[in-house]
Order: C-alpha cells, then sequence, then structure tokens
C-alpha cells in the first residue's frame, strides 16, 4: 500500500483513532466537575454552624468600634463638633456637645448601642477602671474633640459565653487599636 506524498515530497501519516481507544489527557467537562466539588466543599465547611469561629461576634463588636471611632474623629474636624461616647457595661451611647451640655447624638445611627447578654465593657482611663453603671444622664467618658484630639483610653469587651474578650486601646490623636479576642485569664 502506497502512503500519499506531499507537494515538497514528504510522506503523510495518517494517525486516526480507532473506535474504542481512548485519548490521554482531561476534558473541559471533568475540569469543570472537578472545580464545582471543590467549591461546595469549601462553602459546606465555611457555613457549618459546628465549625464557625464562636469569637466572630466579639470580632464584629471591635471592628465597628473601630469604624466608630474612625467616623466620629472626621465627622467632628470636618464639621467642627464635640462628640463624646458614654460607656456603659453593657454597650454605649454617643453623645453630642450642643446648647452646652451634652446630649445624645442627632444622627439616629450614631445615638446607641448595645451589646449581646454575655458581653460586658470594663473602661479605664489614666490607669484607673471607671465606673460604668447606669446612670440617669449619660456622662461623657471618651472625648473625641473637632481638634483632632481624644481622650486617651483603653476599653475591654469581655463575652463571658465564649470566655474570650477585646481590647480597644485609642490615644490622644484619634488612633484606635483593637488587639485580639484572646481567651481570658
Amino acid at each position: 500500500m502506497m502512503r500519499p506524498i506531499s507537494a515538497t515530497g514528504i510522506s503523510i501519516h495518517k494517525h486516526g483513532l480507532r473506535r474504542g481507544s481512548k485519548q490521554g489527557g482531561v476534558t473541559l467537562w471533568e475540569l469543570l466537575i472537578v472545580v464545582a466539588i471543590i467549591a461546595i466543599t469549601i462553602s459546606v465547611v465555611q457555613l457549618a454552624p459546628g465549625l464557625s469561629d464562636d469569637t466572630r461576634d466579639l470580632k464584629r463588636v471591635g471592628k465597628d468600634l473601630g469604624k466608630l471611632f474612625r467616623l466620629l474623629s472626621q465627622e467632628a474636624v470636618f464639621e467642627s463638633r464635640d462628640y463624646a461616647i458614654s460607656v456603659r457595661d453593657n454597650g454605649y451611647t454617643v453623645l453630642e456637645f450642643r446648647e452646652d451640655k451634652w446630649l445624645p447624638a442627632s444622627d439616629s445611627f450614631l445615638r446607641r448601642f448595645k451589646m449581646t447578654e454575655s458581653q460586658r465593657s470594663t473602661l479605664i482611663l489614666e490607669n484607673q477602671i471607671i465606673d460604668i453603671s447606669e446612670t440617669p444622664e449619660p456622662e461623657p467618658h471618651i472625648w473625641i474633640l473637632s481638634s483632632g484630639e481624644m481622650t486617651p483610653f483603653e476599653w475591654r469587651i469581655e463575652d463571658r459565653a465564649t470566655r474570650s474578650g477585646i481590647v480597644l486601646q485609642g490615644n490622644l490623636i484619634g488612633g484606635v487599636l483593637m488587639t485580639g479576642p484572646e481567651p481570658l485569664s
């Protein structure tokens, strides 16, 4: 049997696949199925309630408070307003200096925040623990002034349910740093 020859004089080999033979490699469908299985497995692991992080509520509280301090610092400087945070054992109230006294902030989203039943606060100013028990009128504990200054503080939030806590530390120039969650000692 003669093999076909091309115009250049090179013989042409036809290597056709015979029925029943399998070509090596991975098809696109097989690759897509593997990727889908991996994605589903990762989603199930992340969403499984038994495998979730118990301290996520505490982390969220710390991050939200950090954002609140940044927002109030910017608002104070840009709007020439003086703010304060009245810390309570189970939350806080944002105050604004108006009419020569401290009043709850006029912006509804800043007014008051309540922590969960298992979370408790401790406020330390100038190396002294401050009494933050409920009073009829909220007291300004952490001042955030229009000059950009802030009362240096250490705010500890503990969660008895998870036996962990976070610490927020604020400095004179308005910086706030969160550490934790860490196990309670």
